[in-house]
């Protein structure tokens, strides 16, 4: 059983009399500065002039160069994408590092594949959220609050876990909770649900269904375009994976119960594709693939994108959102 921690585990005078950095003004750093700020913390915005820059300025908050945030941060969110953020980094932060510092990612990937090393003489942290920087926001806003992934990487100052629920607490996740996990976990676990193929898995169905004969917007309606995923999804949140079926006709638990097992060889197969989704995961193979993608300026991703926008689903979605009032014309969103 994992180990859970709430409000009453946490205590903000760890980080009272620090200085929080947050290094990436995008979703996530916007709605945890903000929540920070409102739990009483200091909170300065390390940014180059950009209009995240301007976005932190206009939200009320000291905005440095990234070295200048860096030294005068005790406590340095670290919440660039990965792909950026070693080299950001190793250039720009690093060096203005004081021992008794705290980093705090909110992704293991970087640490767990070695793409960044920091000194012994700070702490090593992650803070997760399994929420999105609106909602991270919006929850603290409404006093829900939001679960969060933790862990401890390295303990310099042997307080590492009591300043990461500390901040825990300062975002508003120990409201809800949060849960003690690892880097490679939350690595694992976060690539795994982008990387088991639920966009194609969807278009497949697709191409079956108007194989069959159906017409593609009924199709595009059922699959997903009707919208009554979000809700279903929110069953899920709320009421659990099998419970909410209960809220479907008897016809359709049947079908979703007993009709869509698999066979056991099928079943089977299916489960050796995720173990190889994983162990690809877990050894590294993936990161060297993307950033040898990296280096070759995207050349296979940019292909594959082309590819799956001239496919024919999606002129037919297209003209669909026009007729649902979506999109304004070919090429405008709403």
């Amino acid at each position: 059983m994992a180990q859970w921690f709430f409000d009453a585990d946490a205590d903000l005078s760890h980080i009272d009399s620090k200085t929080i950095g947050i290094f990436g003004y995008g979703n996530q750093g916007q709605a945890q500065a903000l929540n920070l700020r409102d739990s009483g913390q200091s909170v300065i915005v390390g940014s180059r002039q950009d209009s995240s820059y301007d976005l932190a300025v206009g939200d009320g908050f000291a905005v440095h160069t990234l070295p200048d945030a860096a030294t005068e941060s005790d406590i340095l969110f670290l919440l660039l994408p990965d792909e950026v953020m070693p080299a950001v980094y190793s250039e720009q932060i690093a060096d203005h590092l004081k021992p008794g510092d705290v980093l705090v990612f909110a992704s293991g990937y970087n640490i767990y594949f070695g793409h960044m090393r920091p000194p012994d003489f700070v702490d090593v942290v992650m803070l997760a959220p399994r929420m999105i920087g609106k909602g991270v926001r919006d929850t603290f806003l409404s006093g829900e609050g939001f679960p969060s992934l933790i862990a401890v990487h390295q303990d310099a100052s042997g307080k590492a876990l009591q300043r990461t629920l500390a901040l825990s607490k300062g975002i508003g996740s120990t409201k809800m909770g949060v849960i003690m996990s690892s880097f490679e976990e939350e690595t694992i676990v976060d690539l795994f649900s982008e990387q088991i193929g639920g966009l194609y898995a969807i278009r497949r169905s697709y191409e079956a269904l108007v194989e069959a004969g159906c017409t593609p917007e009924t199709v595009l309606l059922e699959l997903y375009a009707s919208g009554e995923g979000i809700e279903i999804a929110r069953a899920y949140r709320d009421l659990g994976l099998w419970e909410q079926i209960t809220l479907h006709s008897r016809t359709s638990q049947y079908g979703q119960e007993v009709t869509s097992r698999l066979m056991p060889d099928e079943d089977e197969s299916e489960r050796q594709r995720l173990r190889r989704v994983i162990e690809h995961i877990r050894s590294g193979a993936f990161a060297r693939e993307w950033e040898t993608e990296q280096e070759s300026d995207f050349a296979v991703f940019d292909r594959v994108r082309r590819q799956n926008l001239a496919h024919p689903m999606i002129k037919a979605e297209r003209e669909l959102y026009r007729i649902l009032g979506r999109i304004k014309d070919q090429g405008n969103a709403l």
